[in-house]
This record gives C-alpha cells, sequence and structure tokens, in this order.
C-alpha cells in the first residue's frame, strides 16, 4: 500500500514540472527573441561639442541628470550597444570619453556615460535613426561644428524617475532683465522661467541682436541706462523674441549661458584684448607654470555646492592648461564660492581645506594625500638609503688647495678656522658606512664610501675650497701747515755826558745789534720788531743827532719783520691682504721717556712708539664693493715742548671708521683743520697815545698759522 502512494506521488511531481515547462519556454523564448531582435547601435561619430548615435531602428530617449557637472547619462530605451563594448575617447572639444553599458532591468537600454571636459549639458535632437547630442557649456554658449540634424525631437519622458526629458525644462517666459555696472563696462542679465536655449547672437552695425524662439516676454526693461549701453529695446515678431542692443563705439560683448540666466558682458575690446588673448597664446605656446602666470592672469569664478572635488580639479586641469593626475584615495565632496580669482590660488584653496599635496612635473600636476606624500618621500629616501647599501666602499684622496685641513684656535684677535673635515662632517653628505680622516703634511682629505657620497663630497669640496681674494690698502696721509707773522717797532736811545767827565746819562741805539730785537738795557724805549718765531735778524734803520761838543746825541732806530712759511707732509701706507684678514702696517720711532722711580733720587726709562700705523681688515662682498674696518695713527714727538724731565710731548692723530668703497674708488675718510691768530702790540705809556706822534713809541706784531690733517683710502682687489 504505501510503496503505491509513492509511486502516486512521484507520477504528481513529474506532471508538475512537465506542465510548468510547457508554460514558461514559450515565455523565455519571447524575451530570447526580443533582446535578439532589438534594434542596436551601429554607429558613433564624434564631432566637436557634439555626439551623433546612429542605430538600426528608432530611437527614443532619456537624459538623467547627474550632480557631477562633468557627466551626464543618456538611456536609449529598447536599444542595444552592438559591437560598442569599449569606452570611446575623444580628441574633439567639449567630451573627453564615451561608455556604453547595456542595461537589462527594468526595459532593455543602451546606456551611454558621457565625460565633458568643462561643466556642460546637452540638448538632443533625433531625426529618424539618428540621435544628435549637442553640448552646450554651463559657462558659455557652444556652437556644434559639422552637420547636425534638424530638430525633430521624439522624446519620452519616464514616468518613474521624474527626471528631465529632453528639453522639459526649458525656459519659455523671460522672468526678468537686469542691467549693473562693472568695472571694464556693464553687464546685462536676462532671467528665464528654466534653462534658458541657446539664442541666436548676432551683430549688425555696432548693434547686437540676440533672439529667442518661442518666448514670451513677461519682465520690464531696466528704467535706466548707462554707458557703454546706449539703448536697449525688444520686440516680437513672427514667434520670436528679440532684443537689440546700441552700444557705444569701441565696446564689445560676451554673451554667456549658464542655467536660467543669459549674462550679456560689455567691455572695451582693449581690455578684452589684453585679458584674453595674452592667455590664450600661453596656453597654446605651452610654458612653465611661472609663464602662464605671468601672461595669461587667467581668473576664474567657481561657484558649486556639494561638488566633487575631483570634478573640480578636471575643471582646474582644462582652465589652467595643465594636465592633473590625482591620488585613488582623494575623494570627498566641496562646496566653493569664487569670484575672478587666479586659478592657481583657488587649487591652492581646495588643496589646503582637503589637506592634500601638489607635485609639479614640468607640466603635470600630481595631487595626493599627505600621507602618500609622506609614503613617496620615504619610499624615494629608501630607495636612495638602498641604492648606497648596496653600492662598494671606495676609497678617495682629496688635495685641499686653499682651505684648513684642521679647525684653528683664535689667535690675537683673530675668530678661529673652521677646518675642512668639520666642513664635510656636519654637511652629512657622508653615508652611515662613510669615514674620513686628513693628513696635514699633504694637505689632503681621505675619504671611504660609497661612489655618491663621493660626489656629493666633491661638490662641497668646489664649492668651499677656492682661493680667498686679495684687496690692496693703500691710505694717504696728508698734512699741510701754514704760517704768517708780522712785526714793526722802534727803539729809541740817547746819550748825555758833561764836557769835562765821561759820564753817560743813557745808552745809544747804534750799540745794539738787532737780532730779533734788541735786548740790551741801554735804549731810552726798547720796542724793536720781533716774533715768536724769529730766527733772523730783522730789518733795521737807525737815525741820529750828535751836537759838536758831542756832548748830547739822540738816535731812533726803526725794525721790522715779515715771516712766512709752508709745509706739506705727504704718508703713503700700503699694505695687502686676505679678505677678512685684518693687517698692520707702521712705521716710527720709539721714544725714551723718564719717569721717577719708587725710591727718590732714581729714574727709570721706558720707550713708547711714535709711529705712523695703519690697522685694515677688508670684506669683499659679492657685488664687488670692499667693507673696510679702518684704524689710521700717527703720534709723532715735540720736542719744542718738554717737561721739567726733558720727555717731550707726543702729537696724536688718530682715526677709526667702518667704510664701504668701490673697487679702484677713493675715500676720504677723515679731515682736520686748525688755525691760530693772535696781534701783539707794545707801547710806552702814555707817550703811545699822543696821535701820529705815538706810533713811535710801540711795537705791533701779528701771527697766523693753520695745520690740515686728511686722509685717503683706495682699496684695489686683487684679480686672481
Amino acid at each position: 500500500m504505501k510503496t503505491g502512494v509513492k509511486i502516486n506521488d512521484m507520477r504528481a511531481c513529474a506532471a508538475f514540472l512537465l506542465i510548468f515547462f510547457v508554460f514558461c519556454m514559450p515565455l523565455y523564448a519571447k524575451d530570447s527573441g526580443d533582446t535578439a531582435k532589438a534594434p542596436v547601435i551601429t554607429g558613433i561619430e564624434l564631432l566637436d561639442n557634439a555626439i551623433l548615435v546612429t542605430a538600426s531602428g528608432p530611437v527614443s530617449y532619456r537624459v538623467h541628470k547627474s550632480e557631477d557637472p562633468f557627466r551626464i547619462v543618456v538611456d536609449i530605451d529598447g536599444m542595444g550597444i552592438g559591437r560598442f563594448r569599449e569606452k570611446i575617447f575623444s580628441d574633439k572639444a567639449g567630451i573627453t570619453e564615451i561608455e556604453l553599458v547595456q542595461v537589462q532591468t527594468p526595459t532593455l537600454a543602451a546606456r551611454l556615460n558621457i565625460l565633458f571636459q568643462a561643466p556642460s549639458s546637452v540638448s538632443p535632437e533625433v531625426k529618424g535613426n539618428v540621435l544628435a547630442l549637442r553640448i552646450r557649456e554651463n559657462t558659455r554658449t557652444a556652437s556644434v561644428k559639422g552637420d547636425v540634424p534638424e530638430k525633430v525631437v521624439t522624446a519620452v519622458d519616464d514616468p518613474d524617475d521624474g527626471e528631465m526629458d529632453g528639453e522639459g525644462d526649458t525656459a519659455t517666459e523671460i522672468a526678468e532683465v537686469l542691467l549693473n555696472k562693472t568695472d571694464e563696462g556693464a553687464e546685462l542679465i536676462i532671467k528665464g522661467d528654466g534653462t534658458m536655449p541657446d539664442p541666436d547672437v548676432k551683430e549688425v552695425e555696432g548693434k547686437l541682436i540676440i533672439d529667442f524662439e518661442d518666448m514670451e516676454m513677461k519682465a520690464s526693461l531696466p528704467a535706466a541706462l548707462f554707458s557703454p549701453l546706449k539703448d536697449l529695446k525688444y520686440r516680437v515678431e513672427e514667434g520670436r523674441l528679440r532684443f537689440v542692443l546700441d552700444l557705444a563705439e569701441g565696446f564689445a560683448t560676451r554673451v554667456v549661458a549658464f542655467d536660467d540666466e543669459l549674462v550679456v558682458a560689455i567691455s572695451s575690446k582693449t581690455a578684452q584684448l589684453k585679458k584674453s588673448a595674452p592667455a590664450q597664446d600661453a596656453l597654446k605656446t605651452g610654458g612653465s607654470k611661472d609663464q602662464l602666470a605671468e601672461k595669461g592672469a587667467r581668473l576664474i569664478s567657481l561657484d558649486f555646492q556639494d561638488a566633487d572635488i575631483i570634478a573640480i580639479l578636471r575643471l582646474l586641469s582644462d582652465v589652467s592648461g595643465y594636465n592633473i593626475v590625482v591620488h585613488p584615495e582623494v575623494k570627498g565632496k566641496i562646496t566653493v564660492k569664487l569670484m575672478n580669482v587666479p586659478w592657481e590660488q583657488a587649487l591652492d584653496i581646495i588643496l589646503k581645506t582637503f589637506s592634500l599635496e601638489k607635485i609639479v612635473d614640468g607640466n603635470i600636476i600630481r595631487i595626493v594625500t599627505v600621507k602618500a606624500y609622506q609614503d613617496e618621500q620615504k619610499a624615494v629616501a629608501d630607495t636612495k638609503e638602498a641604492a648606497r647599501k648596496a653600492e662598494d666602499i671606495v676609497t678617495r684622496i682629496f688635495p685641499i688647495n686653499y682651505g684648513s685641513v684642521y679647525d684653528m684656535d683664535a689667535k690675537e684677535g683673530k675668530p678661529p678656522i673652521t677646518g675642512v673635515k668639520k666642513f664635510i662632517t656636519e654637511a652629512k653628505v657622508l653615508s652611515p658606512r662613510g669615514s674620513i680622516s686628513v693628513d696635514e703634511r699633504t694637505r689632503s682629505v681621505i675619504i671611504k664610501d660609497t661612489p655618491s657620497a663621493l660626489m656629493e663630497v666633491q661638490k662641497l669640496l668646489d664649492t668651499i675650497d677656492k682661493p680667498t681674494q686679495q684687496v690692496l690698502i693703500e691710505a694717504r696721509i696728508v698734512e699741510v701747515s701754514t704760517n704768517f707773522s708780522k712785526s714793526l717797532g722802534v727803539d729809541w736811545g740817547g746819550g748825555l755826558s758833561s764836557s769835562n767827565r765821561l759820564t753817560t746819562a743813557g745808552g745809544s741805539a747804534s750799540s745794539s745789534s738787532v737780532l730779533g730785537g734788541n735786548t740790551s738795557n741801554s735804549s731810552l724805549s726798547n720796542l724793536p720788531a720781533r716774533t715768536a718765531s724769529s730766527v733772523a735778524p730783522t730789518g733795521a734803520i737807525t737815525f741820529g743827532y750828535l751836537n759838536a761838543a758831542q756832548t748830547f746825541g739822540l738816535d731812533m732806530r726803526l725794525s721790522a719783520i715779515e715771516t712766512m712759511g709752508k709745509a706739506k707732509l705727504l704718508s703713503t701706507p700700503k699694505i695687502m691682504t686676505l679678505d677678512n684678514e685684518q693687517a698692520l702696517i707702521r712705521h716710527g720711532k720709539r721714544i725714551p721717556v723718564t719717569t721717577p722711580g719708587a725710591t727718590a733720587g732714581t729714574f727709570t726709562t721706558t720707550y713708547i712708539d711714535a709711529n705712523l700705523k695703519l690697522v685694515v681688515t677688508p670684506q669683499v662682498t659679492p657685488g664687488g664693493t670692499v667693507l673696510l674696518k679702518i684704524n689710521i695713527n700717527k703720534d709723532q714727538p715735540d720736542f719744542s715742548s718738554k717737561d721739567n724731565l726733558g720727555n717731550p710731548a707726543i702729537d696724536t692723530r688718530e682715526a677709526a671708521t667702518q667704510v664701504l668703497v668701490k673697487n679702484n674708488e677713493t675715500v676720504v675718510i677723515g679731515g682736520i683743520l686748525k688755525g691760530t691768530e693772535s696781534n701783539d702790540e707794545a707801547n710806552v705809556p702814555m707817550i703811545s697815545k699822543i696821535p701820529i706822534l705815538g706810533w713811535l713809541f710801540k711795537r705791533d706784531t701779528k701771527e697766523s698759522s693753520s695745520e690740515e690733517l686728511l686722509i685717503f683710502i683706495t682699496p684695489r682687489i686683487i684679480k686672481q
């Protein structure tokens, strides 16, 4: 009994499977047949700012908006992708690449993923089995080059996704017209109730004409106009809305369409040429980053909300003319609004916001994360280190021609000298396996290290082991002294004696000699000419009277002297020294000076320098000028002025300064002028006050002297 039940159950299952197979087979065959018989894409032609898609059957499309302004998706319903299984890369304007994907559910469709070169939208047009996708940049009006089919739209809306289909949100009314003043002229903004269609723009006899098809005017024109817009009118004719702009002479326009606005920028032609032409030339000819910045002043405006950073970087690549490569870990969204900023500044701000690094290599900019940048730098360092470790150790001897092998301590106020060994050690050019030693006898450095490290050592020595410049310093010390003296005097003498006695009542002036003045006390009035510097006899004339009895005699002597002296003393010390090395030259005498000893009656003799001394330290600047630290000292004994022990006075002249002098030029670093004048008068009281007669009883002496010191310095750099 149980066996019969099992057999019946098995028969029931077999019958069920047979019925299911019979009913499902037609459905499967139907679906497979529909897919196989569906029309396919037979051709894709790329034009500048346009794509022509040819199919083997009628075309019905849907356009899907994307958050990425550089990308858009177009579905062709009931269509197969045919042989187009690989990405299509474009060399035409406006298009970067196209990727075709076969969609099976919910309905059969051929999906086109289109990547733009700049933020753009598409205007689909269908004629027969050809779908024309016209690309329109969101930042400016774009024209399609090539043959584009006539506008025959058979678009089908997708009721499920509610997205734009064809041109469903295209503006049909002008909602507002605004006129704004700008730095370069004016800006006319025409706003619609949807996406503004491409207008027909032309210029006729200095007037700009903008035509819109199938649009109504619902806004009023601006009440006030200003230069360079002379007049603004509109009219409707044959279903076309026409705006007419009358412009001032010398101004040009640029029409830009973006979403629901059409912007007409009016500026002078000169300003447009200055702003655009150099930038375009720079981008066409290429060049470095600095050249592009100098030529073009590429100013951009960015206004995005929650936009993908990759899309922004692609936009900056198009604007700058640089190729930008983005690291796979760079991602995120950004909200940015920048107006009229250089593209490089915009790039730097975005990179700082996301903590990214850029690496410029020629005309390629790589954008990487900080971690990737650090890893890359570490990998480069590790590679270099590994290469060093793999190298053999080589010994090389480097002769030192000019520098010091060992360090030298400071001596006599001079700074210490750093040796070559310390330079190489502190520069850290040796690898961890390297070693250094020196041979002072042959002035050589012996280094054992890898060849790459030895090359770095050679570069360092080529820089520091160079001959030190030498400087010849020539000084001229000029001393000029003049003196002048003049004196006029009178010497009276007389005698009176009796006839029987030869007694003298007074002396005679003629009995005295005039050698710098009469010093005899026998004169009645002893006022001969004399000066402090008189060393020669004065000129004198004597007048006398003597009676016949020779008992009375009277005589007068007029004396005069005038002296003038000039002296010029020139000292020219010269010395040559190395750059930054102090030099000393000295010439003169050592004067013995006697001083009382500690014990009474004892004396000590010491010697002091009384000489001409020049101490100078030159420092040569890269520009060829010389900084001089100078100390000039001239001490001279004055034996005319002595103390009570017979020690002469020391006349001292000194100058200490720092000056900056060009090579082979002369500078005056000091000058001293000293002058004296004196007027002396000696006379006989009372009598000398008598008018006219009084000058016979006085002596007038006038003296003047001057001393001048000048110091000249001339540095000369000695060519090697």
